[in-house]
């Protein structure tokens, strides 16, 4: 008998409910242990009893009709699931952190199932060693890495997790960071995988490698920051990423500047086609008041015949996931999948009460993925909200993102719903 998605998502989401305030009042009950003090232990014991367990567990239901402007096919996918992990306190530097993952579907159609929705997953998603010495950090495993173009994404039901070495020496603005991943774990799988988000077996890779640097600097009441990247991708592409901002910070309206470039050329076996891509965006952002947020975005994504995507950038482990860093950028397509050309999105965001938010994004992508192609003349039209609980409730939030995109290569508009009931503690 087929069940309403609808009740079936009332009906989870009070399971889900109901199990963070069992979770809460446990968390709650547990008193922490004798001489933790800020997640340092005095002894090798205290490094396991002053651990700390944090995690999400989330309902998603995605909708679509057209998908992805294929006339006429939908998807409709109703899954649950979520990560807890636990870390250890640190011990002369030393931590250790590991998460069990899953993902569970309800009422799923094989015919229309949202790809990384679709697969049960059951495992161990991180599992790392970790030391620190004052500013300086380097963890080895399973983990969650963020610089540009490799992040967890973190807003499906499992997130994605790389294996490898990730250090760092400095904070948010002023720092040094070095990276070599060795595999992945994307949304719809629960293992590490030697491949990449463009192929399967046949596109093996020994990972990448990465290094960048951040530096800010104050002066009349003005902040000037900016990074610089390179990174290196296994048979893939070799690729330069820079940006900088400039922000008003003690003003009212805490107007900001910023700019940047992306190239990428191809490296060995260039797996996923010739690659010449050289970008270039700007961005303005301001408050219109203390509430509401406002930015203005554009990227130049320069054509070179005969490169892949004419032109457009190759991300091994962004494509078709996330528009990373790029200014300009739709909420359900990604800019550098899209072709060469120009992108252009406004973004309107209102924090209403400590709870609510609201906001909209339009984004057009006048961009062409072939030499012969005309633009795809990309518009999206997003909405979104957010409402957090608090009090008894609080950590569980209710999400809804819901838009429609045009194009004029096909005839037909692609709609999209996405409804998250996510619990984090």
């Amino acid at each position: 008998m087929k069940r309403s998605p609808i009740k079936v998502a009332l009906t989870l989401g009070a399971l889900v409910v109901s199990q963070a305030l069992v979770m809460k009042s446990a968390l709650a009950a547990t008193p922490p242990a004798s001489g933790c003090a800020a997640g340092v232990a005095d002894s090798l014991s205290e490094m396991f009893t002053c651990g700390s367990v944090h995690g999400s567990l989330r309902t998603l239901y995605y909708s679509t009709h057209n998908a992805y402007f294929s006339p006429g096919y939908s998807q409709d996918t109703l899954s649950y699931g979520g990560s807890v992990n636990y870390a250890t306190a640190e011990y002369y530097g030393l931590s250790l952190g590991v998460s069990g993952i899953f993902q569970r579907g309800i009422s799923h159609n094989d015919d229309h199932l949202v790809t990384e929705l679709g697969p049960n997953q059951t495992g161990i998603g991180e599992a790392y060693l970790s030391w620190r010495y004052q500013d300086f950090r380097i963890t080895a495993g399973d983990q969650r890495i963020n610089i540009p173009f490799i992040g967890d994404y973190d807003w499906r039901i499992t997130p994605i997790l790389f294996r490898g070495i990730d250090a760092n020496y400095g904070d948010g603005d002023n720092f040094v960071h070095a990276t070599k991943i060795t595999r992945y774990k994307p949304w719809g799988n629960d293992r590490f995988l030697d491949t990449t988000a463009y192929t399967g077996a046949e596109g093996r890779t020994n990972g990448m490698w990465g290094i960048g640097g951040g530096r800010a600097i104050t002066f009349d009441n003005k902040k000037l920051n900016g990074q610089l990247w390179y990174q290196d991708y296994d048979d893939y592409t070799k690729m330069v990423y820079a940006d900088s901002f400039l922000s008003w910070s003690e003003s009212p309206y805490q107007p900001k500047i910023g700019v940047q470039f992306i190239r990428g050329l191809s490296e060995g076996k260039a797996l996923a086609g010739e690659v010449n891509s050289t970008s270039y965006g700007a961005q303005f952002a301001m408050n219109l008041t203390p509430s509401l947020k406002w930015s203005l975005n554009y990227d130049h994504i320069a054509s070179h015949d005969n490169a892949y995507g004419n032109g457009a950038l190759v991300t091994p482990y962004a494509h078709n996931t996330s528009s990373g860093p790029y200014f300009a950028q739709p909420f359900f397509t990604s800019t550098q999948d899209l072709g060469s050309g120009n992108a252009y999105s406004t973004d309107l965001n209102w924090t209403a009460t400590d709870s609510i938010s609201v906001g909209g994004r339009y984004s057009f992508m006048d961009l062409t993925a072939g030499s012969a192609a005309s633009s795809s003349n990309q518009s999206e039209y997003l909405v979104y909200g957010t409402y957090r609980f608090d009090g008894m409730l609080k950590g569980l939030s209710l999400t809804d993102f819901a838009g429609v995109q045009t194009t004029s290569t096909s005839d037909k508009s692609f709609w999209q719903n996405r409804l998250a009931l996510v619990y984090d503690f």
